[in-house]
């Protein structure tokens, strides 16, 4: 029930469906702001906690949460100094696993003896962490999870399951930073069988993804948390986007960043929002979250940690 209530964004005279947003960064204005935050008498906790993050992280960053009657999907957003690190999270069948993920990730990363000196063990290490947690507390249903980490001159992207983070390129390319844990890639079959589990229809255990948290009664099956990390140079990148299948059902990557560029730097802190927008006017009914990062030059990072 305290979970339900950290997240929940309606008031009870509110409509089911509510969207929350936007905080920027200091690199592009001295203040937070949610405008369209239906929230009474006070704003939830997982919010305030975004924007707080969001109003000292070095690099500006944009967030929506648009819920369907479903309500399992979260996203948090953490500062440390220079370093930051953004999640989506899109539970099913329950809130729990996803909820708690959302809570407890940024502490395991940030308390782990590889961080920050090997980025991509402490991000991987701290999922199977946050997993074995939650195993400890008994929770229900799972999760996918894709977590984007800034540290010293590269970006990391950790993934398990089929929530996405996708990098816009300073040479104008799309790279797609996480791995798509589904039922339909031949590598994921071939893992699944090896354990001796089935995938039957396009399902495991009636689920499009592999991979994840929680889930623990389909783990015989196959299921499994085993995140995958990479990296890029962050001068290469011009922006991110982080999202669960919500957005990436109903947009490409392409077209994603292509909207993204489009609506350029005015566009900015409205991005997130439009994204949910747009897969919302292209018939999305799943729960949304987004999630967009930008990288200024080493330059404008430096000056606004300073």
């Amino acid at each position: 029930m305290a979970e339900d209530m950290e997240w929940s964004c309606v008031s009870p005279r509110m409509p089911a469906r509510a969207r929350t947003s936007v905080c920027v960064s200091p690199v592009l204005k001295k203040h937070c702001r949610s405008p369209r935050t239906p929230c009474t008498p006070t704003k939830p906790t997982w919010l305030q906690r975004c924007e707080d993050a969001c109003a000292t992280c070095p690099y500006p960053s944009v967030f929506a949460l648009d819920q369907s009657s479903k309500k399992e999907d979260r996203l948090t957003i953490e500062a440390r100094g220079l370093n930051a690190l953004w999640a989506v999270f899109d539970g099913h069948r329950r809130s729990d696993v996803s909820g708690y993920a959302a809570r407890m990730l940024p502490q395991l990363v940030w308390a782990h003896s590889e961080w920050p000196l090997r980025p991509g063990e402490a991000l991987s290490e701290a999922l199977i962490e946050c997993n074995e947690h939650a195993r400890e507390e008994r929770l229900v249903g799972g999760s996918t999870a894709v977590i984007v980490a800034a540290c010293g001159s590269t970006i990391w992207c950790c993934s398990a399951g089929d929530s996405r983070a996708v990098a816009g390129l300073r040479n104008g390319g799309v790279h797609r930073m996480s791995v798509d844990h589904t039922c339909e890639r031949p590598d994921e079959i071939e893992r699944v069988r090896a354990t001796g589990g089935r995938i039957s229809w396009g399902r495991l255990g009636g689920l499009p993804m592999t991979r994840g948290l929680g889930n623990f009664h389909l783990e015989a099956e196959g299921f499994a948390c085993l995140p995958q990390v990479g990296s890029v140079p962050r001068w290469e990148v011009d922006f991110v986007v982080v999202a669960s299948d919500g957005l990436w059902d109903v947009v490409s990557d392409d077209e994603c960043c292509a909207l993204i560029r489009s609506w350029g730097a005015n566009g900015f802190n409205n991005s997130a929002d439009a994204l949910t927008a747009r897969a919302r006017s292209l018939g999305s009914n799943d729960d949304i979250a987004v999630i967009v990062i930008g990288f200024p030059s080493e330059g404008a990072v430096g000056a606004a940690g300073a």
